[in-house]
């Protein structure tokens, strides 16, 4: 196990045994109106969302260090690598994750996890769902 810089392990350990709710935060949320719609992909969707949150965050896309995605279904053809290419990330790292139905939640605690570690400053926890 590594620590951060001026990090005992000692202090490590309190984290993992304590949780990281002083380690993160999070800056900026968003969401898509839920309902029917047929006019917009997957990608449309998660686009918007992601617009979105970074408008809210108040940041700019290229502040964003790495991302997670949760989606569930495998016959969507979603994988990190295209939500990178989607959301135009530039080669940062992306993730995909899959739960079942805590998908979105499993995205969400690896990015919390990879800030909280000191991996990253500022990453995207998202999930996306599209119902044919």
């Amino acid at each position: 196990m590594s620590t951060r810089e001026g990090e005992t392990l000692k202090e490590v350990i309190k984290m993992v045994r304590h949780g990281i709710k002083d380690k993160v935060a999070i800056i900026g949320c968003d969401m898509t109106k839920y309902g029917e719609r047929w006019d917009k992909s997957q990608y449309d969707l998660l686009f918007e969302a992601f617009q979105s949150a970074i408008k809210d965050a108040g940041i700019k896309k290229d502040e964003v260090d790495a991302s997670w995605i949760g989606i569930f279904y495998y016959f969507t053809g979603l994988s990190g690598a295209m939500v990178e290419d989607i959301l135009k990330l530039d080669g940062k790292p992306a993730t995909r994750v899959e739960n079942y139905c805590a998908s979105g939640m499993d995205a969400f605690r690896n990015a919390c996890f990879a800030v909280a570690s000191g991996a990253y400053d500022v990453v995207l926890a998202c999930g996306v769902e599209k119902q044919y």
